[in-house]
């Protein structure tokens, strides 16, 4: 072949990705603009202390929001590093990762299909779908980004190992496998995807095919293990559904069919769906759903259908983990589970159809408005977690989840007359959530309603045992001056969970009111071990060194304290009560404090400043 027919077979191969990775920012233009969201991203980078820290062996022993991830915790402890709390950048990161995954799905897609147009039809659904909005928006979703970058290079490597042969290729895979499934554990289903790729290059199932992944089974199994235990811990395995093994074939069946259907048409997209209302109808449809892929999936096999077969088994085993036939959270399916499965989806599509070139490249210029439209409105939903939140109310009106989220965002804000009736509903609905007594609870607190927060509290203890709701109650009495129950409410919190920083904080409190100063201050101390940047708990021990008259320490900790909280008023009153006290000058932090709305700082200011 001469260097330009070479020229020419290459250029699409090149432009086709590029094309796509170009369009990323794109539609995703309004995520520079977004904040984070109140679900999961404070958890796993806001306030992750072994995060900002870089705690490297945290991230290899402990699990952050049921997840075993330490490659993904190391990635946001970089962006920390670089970026901090800046939400323009941590998004940029998830577009990137994107980007980059849309040029590793072209590629394995090219591998497979042999077919540049091809190609890039399934990497323009993987690039454009409104349903990948929810990967590519959420910060805290970037787990799902960081692992497919490593599960499709791994299976790229695997294609490259059955075609031209070779151990290094799947030795290579191989070890791409293990950092994928080191940075979500969703990877685990990756030893299935290989039998897929098997099928779509025509090569059926064999002895020695199977031999070749037992090394991939094992690591599954290890990481599952950890999986199952990480999210019993972190209560992720639903308890409040005790569903029989029918109800739980037919739920994935129907969970199956409802990706089916937001595949073909991603309209009235939600970050939560719930359980359907008409149960006996979803488990006999979800039943004849699940009963039609196997047999499907049967006949394509009988009949050497490969490419579907390999498709069918693709999407089905990327899904796998979460058709609930182990429950876990309140919702029947979600977004960004599709985010590999759309690669298998679009598969399908190729081997049933069966497009000319030139009605596929006409597929292609549809589906990139339609996509491009349908996505760049998606995105705006995401500008910030009450948007988010009544996007969901306004499609599902009785989600018990989304109205408590809403109410407690309302909350967050200080707008106590729009929490309460989204918190009142959501209680209305489901009696049985305890969270919604707790933030309820956390509401009449906040407003001054004692004897409602103490009910409140009190409810979400009796159904859950709940440590959030011992610890509310515990600060309620302690605001009310009734230490003892305080002090006993404390004790429980730290029966259940000993290093509870907020239950420490209130045990650390009560001591301090009672003066028992010594273990006042081991209670800050352990608090402090765990949130180190925490002002609060900084100026409470900064107090305390004051009153065992150790100024330095004191102005030690409040200079902590407006290094973390700038705006901290009373810290700047008592640095100045600190220094004086050491016969320095006290009037440029008085000054401050009074300026910033301490207004106690005036007889200070008086006494020392005239």
């Amino acid at each position: 072949m001469s260097k330009a027919a070479t020229h020419i077979k290459q250029k699409p191969d090149l432009m086709y990705p590029l094309l796509l990775m170009l369009l990323v920012p794109v539609i995703y233009f309004k995520v520079f603009s977004a904040g984070f969201i109140s679900w999961d991203d404070k958890e796993v980078l806001l306030g992750n202390m072994d995060v900002h820290t870089f705690n490297m062996k945290a991230f290899f022993t402990k699990h952050y929001v049921g997840n075993y991830a330490p490659l993904t915790m190391i990635g946001f402890a970089i962006d920390w590093m670089l970026f901090r709390g800046d939400a323009f950048w941590q998004h940029s990161i998830n577009l990137l990762f994107h980007a980059i995954n849309v040029f590793l799905v072209f590629r394995l897609s090219r591998m497979l299909l042999g077919d540049s147009l091809k190609a890039f039809f399934v990497a323009l659904v993987f690039c454009m779908h409104p349903t990948q909005v929810e990967t590519v928006a959420w910060v805290a979703a970037k787990n799902n980004l960081v692992y497919s970058l490593f599960f499709i290079w791994s299976l790229i490597l695997y294609v490259r190992y059955v075609k031209e042969g070779g151990w290094k290729f799947l030795a290579t895979s191989f070890l791409m496998y293990v950092l994928s499934a080191l940075s979500k554990p969703s990877a685990i289903c990756l030893p299935l995807v290989l039998f897929a790729m098997d099928y779509l290059l025509g090569k059926p199932l064999t002895f020695k095919t199977l031999l070749q992944k037992v090394p991939f089974f094992i690591v599954s199994l290890i990481i599952g293990i950890v999986t199952i235990y990480s999210r019993t811990e972190d209560k992720f395995i639903n308890d409040t559904h005790h569903y029989a093994i029918y109800e739980r074939i037919g739920y994935a069946g129907y969970a199956l069919f409802f990706y089916l259907f937001k595949f073909i048409a991603p309209l009235r997209l939600s970050v939560i769906y719930p359980y359907p209302q008409q149960t006996l109808m979803a488990l006999i449809g979800g039943g004849i759903m699940l009963t039609g892929v196997l047999v499907w999936f049967g006949i394509f096999l009988r009949k050497k259908q490969y490419e579907r077969a390999g498709a069918l088994l693709f999407i089905v085993s990327n899904l796998i983990l979460v058709l609930q036939f182990i429950p876990f959270g309140e919702v029947i399916a979600a977004d960004r589970y599709m985010y590999l499965p759309l690669i298998g989806f679009a598969l399908l599509v190729l081997s049933v159809l069966k497009l000319s070139a030139s009605r596929l490249r006409i597929a292609c210029a549809v589906l990139l408005v339609v996509y491009g439209v349908l996505t760049f409105s998606r995105v705006a939903v995401w500008k910030n977690s009450i948007a988010l939140y009544s996007d969901i109310v306004d499609k599902y009106p009785d989600s018990f989840l989304a109205l408590n989220s809403l109410g407690a965002e309302y909350m967050l804000h200080g707008d106590a007359g729009k929490a309460l009736p989204y918190m009142n509903k959501a209680i209305a609905i489901a009696p049985q959530y305890y969270k919604g007594y707790y933030n309820r609870g956390l509401l009449f607190a906040q407003t001054g309603h004692y004897t409602e927060a103490l009910a409140d509290f009190t409810k979400a203890i009796d159904l859950k045992q709940y440590i959030k709701a011992y610890v509310g109650r515990g600060n309620v009495y302690y605001t009310m001056h009734d230490i003892p129950k305080a002090k006993a409410d404390a004790e429980k919190a730290l029966a259940i969970e000993p290093n509870n920083p907020k239950a420490l904080f209130l045990m650390g409190r009560c001591y301090d009111d009672i003066n028992e100063l010594d273990k006042a201050m081991t209670s800050y101390n352990t608090c402090l071990q765990a949130n180190p940047e925490d002002a609060m708990i900084l100026l409470r021990r900064a107090i305390l060194f004051g009153k065992k008259q150790d100024f330095r320490s004191c102005v030690s900790d409040l200079d902590a304290c407006i290094r973390f909280q700038p705006d901290y008023a009373e810290a700047y009153y008592w640095r100045g009560v600190a220094r004086a006290n050491l016969h320095q000058n006290p009037c440029a932090d008085l000054t401050q404090a009074y300026q910033k709305g301490f207004t106690g700082a005036r007889g200070a200011l008086e006494k020392y400043c005239h």
